[in-house]
């Protein structure tokens, strides 16, 4: 029999034993792991959303406030912005493509963007078309909207079917419903895999006649009036793509000055946002995973002394029949790495299994869609080094078996 064979054996024989040791490193790999594949899914997830635009222009305000609302439908917009900063830079030479963004209502939760058909124009970075339609077209009429994939999915809502607009960014009980102003389902997107699939994207139009109904319902009611003259139409955001990227920060610089907004790189908002907010929170819960995979070490040291003490007398009589020291210390080695290798394994399925669960939830939640069972680099660099660790840990038992002789362990058993 092998030494693997004789080493399961022994393991089994101890099963509640090595069935703790196991857990104890299962969970605390599926810690690291869960961290490290949360990590690397979530900033592709959310560097995927923001590459797609090169500025994102809005009222004065935070930038990354700017860049949640606007990009990522999570945050309420900094402020507005003149339609007329929009026509202007729908002029400038420099822009290869621009949309503006109105918000203001939702649907079951889903935000309800106004925007201009040339939205759906967005070419990815390699110059194809981002958006492609599943069903139907781009809106037409005043009142037609397109859906993204998620929202169809999730509402159940097809082409040729009328919903209404709730007031408020986000679906709040009791909250206005302007029953008034029914919308038309004209298209469904394809799903791009950001958050753009848990949005509904309607005309601009739409936006400010049922905002502008409102405010001069408001102001009837209260007894007051209107000011007479055109009031100018304003845009919650403007989407910026640039024919050089390498020209955003002129232009965000310029955007500043001839504006009362400001202009913020997506890009690099999330970057801060990452290493600001979100680093700091991984790198505690690694520390934590770290300190859980090194008590988990400890135990198959201490526990692999322990068997080896109890088993002298074994020990001593398969050295009396022929067993040479390296096979009784291979003998305990093996039952370590059955252990530590048993652990990993479980750790990967607890740690890659539980991001499967929450895909859907943080989907919802966020718009992003996390692929569960990538393996960054960073994760295999810890597998290995706990790998290591756990070899180790199971080397110095080993070794103690190794340099006593039969009478050392039959003395000890007397």
């Amino acid at each position: 029999m092998s030494f693997v064979g004789m080493a399961w054996r022994y393991l089994r024989f101890r099963w509640l034993v090595s069935l703790l040791t196991v857990v104890g490193i299962g969970l605390g790999v599926a810690l690291v792991c869960a961290v490290l594949a949360l990590r690397n899914e979530s900033e592709r997830a959310l560097s995927r959303d923001a590459g797609l635009y090169d500025l994102v222009a809005g009222g004065k305000g935070s930038p990354l406030q700017l860049v949640l609302s606007s990009v990522y439908h999570l945050d309420s917009p900094t402020g507005n912005l003149p339609y007329s900063d929009f026509e202007r830079l729908r002029r400038d030479s420099r822009v290869l493509w621009v949309a503006p963004v109105g918000l203001g209502d939702n649907f079951s939760g889903y935000r309800i963007v106004g925007t201009e058909s040339q939205f759906f124009d967005l070419p990815d970075r390699n110059g194809e078309a981002f958006f492609t339609f599943a069903q139907g077209k781009v809106f037409e009429d005043r009142f037609d909207v397109v859906l993204g994939s998620q929202v169809a999915a999730s509402t159940g809502l097809g082409l040729g079917d009328t919903f209404f607009g709730t007031h408020g960014l986000v679906e709040v009980p009791g909250a206005e419903v302007h029953r008034d102003f029914p919308y038309h389902v004209s298209g469904i997107l394809a799903p791009t895999a950001t958050a753009q699939d848990r949005a509904i994207f309607g005309t601009l139009e739409s936006v400010w006649e049922i905002h502008e109904t409102e405010d001069r319902l408001h102001s009837a009611i209260q007894g007051s009036a209107l000011l007479e003259g055109h009031r100018e139409r304003e845009a919650s955001a403007i989407l910026i793509r640039l024919k050089t990227p390498g020209l955003r920060l002129w232009m965000a610089d310029e955007i500043r000055k001839e504006t009362d907004g400001i202009a913020a790189i997506p890009i690099n908002e999330i970057l801060r946002f990452q290493q600001g907010i979100i680093g700091p929170v991984q790198r505690a819960l690694l520390f934590v995973a770290a300190a859980v995979v090194a008590v988990s070490c400890l135990t198959v040291l201490v526990t692999l002394y322990q068997a080896a003490e109890r088993r002298r007398r074994d020990i001593a009589i398969l050295r009396s029949l022929g067993a040479l020291r390296r096979e009784v210390a291979s003998l305990v080695f093996a039952e370590g790495l059955l252990l530590t290798g048993g652990g990993i394994l479980l750790g990967l399925l607890l740690g890659h299994g539980g991001l499967a669960l929450s895909v859907g939830p943080f989907r919802d939640a966020t718009g992003l869609i996390l692929d569960p069972w990538r393996i960054p680099q960073a994760e295999l660099v810890a597998l290995g080094i706990m790998g290591l660790c756990g070899s180790l840990a199971s080397f110095f038992p080993s070794l103690s078996c190794y340099r006593r002789t039969p009478i050392d362990d039959l003395h000890f058993t007397d």
